[in-house]
């Protein structure tokens, strides 16, 4: 199978409000797409606690969400984690929009094939990610 990762980047730090400029790569090995987004040092520690426990029943869903589709927000970013099968079998649903107009759009939805303990692994790397002393966090799927 081709490397499934995710990869998160700090580009820079606005001192002023204390906002970071993350960038997000993702692929599944035969989709890829990236983009770059604002947040905070611990934009991503409620969906970590949740990851590290996942799954608690066949029917969690865990989500990162950031913006909306639609010309309102300058980006919209869904991460979407769920069980597909019985056995524990997980995906991470991926959807990218960059809300912009022809012929700047830029739209991505493809999902990451995975299993539990490789969620919690992601769960625990991001719970333990200090962006502004390591700069980037590199997740790849078993």
């Amino acid at each position: 199978m081709l490397e499934q990762r995710i990869k998160i980047s700090l580009l820079a730090i606005d001192e002023g409000d204390d906002t970071i400029q993350f960038q997000v790569e993702l692929t599944n090995g035969v989709n890829s797409i990236s983009i770059d987004f604002y947040g905070y040092a611990d934009e991503f520690q409620d969906f970590a606690n949740e990851l590290c426990t996942f799954p608690k029943s066949i029917d969690t869903e865990v989500k990162y969400e950031l913006g909306e589709q639609g010309q309102k927000w300058a980006y919209y970013i869904l991460l979407r984690v769920f069980c597909y099968e019985n056995n524990g079998h997980t995906a991470i649903q991926i959807k990218i929009d960059n809300n912009r107009i022809e012929p700047h759009k830029s739209y991505s939805e493809f999902y990451i094939l995975t299993v539990p303990a490789s969620i919690n692994k992601l769960g625990q790397k991001l719970k333990n990610w200090n962006a502004k002393i390591d700069k980037e966090i590199e997740w790849i799927a078993e």
